[in-house]
């Protein structure tokens, strides 16, 4: 038994009439009439009997459009149902976000997307790319905010902002006052790395290799809240996200744009290229693209 059938029996039962119930479902009237013959086939018994001007139902016909009704009914709620429910923003997110991303938009992300979608369960998983990239694939995670480059072809990616990477050090140290500082005085100036393991240190890394610096590395962290702690108690420099140097409201480190280049990174929205995003994903990745502090 199939929908088409049910809705075709009743369109017939409703119209008295083989051709008016093909109208009705903008049909041809041979398909109809081929469908219902199917349809008392595997019932096993006549739903109408034919006569010359219309059609009347028989017991089995008559004892069948109710339930047909019901059936159709259920099938209509359904669908209304899971319309209102994913666009209602119904069901659960399993987001991840890489550390060096996530404290400067994942809570005001957090606080709106909870005032949005009240009936919608949230789950945060920071990690590295690598093990976003695997949770992502294996559906453990629905979308991951990253930066680019990923380097898997089964992870589609969308770019959602440019962030510069700026110089940031202590108001002690003598670039302080500078309004002008080249990319090759950085060879003179103690630097506090981040580690590769993050993509930012990476990027960084890339970056200075780029431009043959010889950096002059006094500390190597795995934490980007360890880097800016050693600048604000003077042991160095470092290149960190626009964004960090946005939300620093402690007065004690200065960050400035390098004149004669301009690291960067993009951020991006990551999701397994198998599957389709949902409603509540799209509306996460549109949250962090507005609420990013350097976008």
């Amino acid at each position: 038994m199939e929908i088409h059938q049910l809705l075709y029996f009743v369109a017939v039962a409703e119209t008295g009439n083989f051709s008016r119930a093909a109208e009705r479902c903008n049909v041809a009237q041979p398909s109809i009439s081929q469908q219902i013959i199917k349809l008392e086939q595997e019932l096993g018994a006549p739903l109408f009997d034919r006569l010359r001007h219309k059609v009347i139902l028989t017991d089995a016909g008559r004892l069948l459009l109710p339930r047909a009704h019901a059936i159709l009914a259920e099938l209509q709620d359904i669908k209304h149902d899971l319309s209102q429910e994913a666009g209602g923003g119904h069901g659960t997110l399993a987001a991840g976000f890489i550390p060096t991303v996530a404290p400067f938009v994942l809570p005001q992300v957090i606080q709106h997307f909870r005032e949005l979608y009240p009936q919608a369960t949230l789950l945060i998983h920071e990690d590295l790319t690598e093990a976003l990239t695997t949770g992502l694939i294996d559906g453990r995670l629905d979308v991951a905010i990253t930066s680019l480059p990923v380097h898997n072809r089964l992870i589609r990616t969308e770019e959602l902002l440019t962030e510069p990477l700026v110089l940031a050090s202590s108001r002690e140290n003598a670039i302080a006052t500078r309004t002008s500082i080249c990319v090759k005085e950085l060879d003179e100036l103690p630097f506090i790395a981040l580690s590769e393991v993050h993509c930012l240190g990476e990027q960084v890394q890339a970056f200075c290799s780029q431009q043959n610096l010889d950096l002059q590395i006094v500390c190597h962290t795995a934490q980007l809240s360890t880097v800016q702690n050693c600048i604000a108690l003077g042991l160095g420099v470092s290149l960190v996200p626009q964004a960090l140097a946005e939300l620093d409201t402690s007065g004690q480190i200065v960050y400035r744009a390098l004149s004669d280049a301009t690291p960067q990174r993009k951020i991006a929205a990551a999701t397994y290229a198998g599957r389709t995003p949902s409603f509540l994903a799209e509306r996460f990745v549109a949250l962090v693209r507005e609420g990013y502090p350097a976008g």
